[in-house]
């Protein structure tokens, strides 16, 4: 045959196998690892709220004495014996803090009231209906102060007073 016959073209040479991309396994280990890293973080957070919340549930000198004995147990490498003690000398001591709040407790309303006085005598009749809703909202809301256990006036009923 001659070049100029009509036979076929040979085919062209098939292209060489692809390299396995190298990449791949190691992007799916990296998101795996992330993925895997979020949701624990997520998982922690979650159940430290929960945890918080509870706490928050009982009454404020429970909670305060479950912060205190959680944070030295953190600090401190307590034995159970040491915590069992701590607990009764924390629970003792927020008996005798209950006591000592309710001898100074008239002293305290009283300059509350003074101090509220002073503070109405200052604004403008506007001003006034507008800082007695707020006063009143703010004795309404429930659960615990926005800036933690034991925020003056905040938490405790009408007037931050426990009435």
């Amino acid at each position: 045959m001659t070049p100029s016959s009509s036979a076929p073209a040979p085919p062209p040479p098939a292209p060489p196998p692809a390299a396995p991309a190298r990449w791949k396994p190691l992007a799916v280990l990296a998101a795996v690892f992330l993925l895997g890293g979020v949701a624990g973080a997520a998982l922690g957070r979650g159940m430290a709220l929960r945890d918080l919340e509870a706490t928050f549930r009982g009454p404020p000198a429970e909670a305060r004495a479950q912060f205190r004995l959680r944070a030295m147990r953190r600090h401190l490498d307590l034995t159970d014996r040491q915590v069992r003690e701590l607990r009764a000398t924390l629970a003792d001591a927020e008996t005798e803090r209950d006591r000592l709040l309710s001898e100074c407790r008239p002293g305290l309303d009283a300059l509350r009231d003074r101090t509220d006085a002073r503070v109405k005598s200052v604004l403008t009749p506007d001003q006034l209906t507008r800082y007695e809703e707020f006063e009143a909202e703010r004795r309404r809301r429930p659960g615990p102060p926005p800036h933690g256990p034991g925020h003056p006036g905040r938490g405790r009923g009408p007037g931050g007073r426990g009435d």
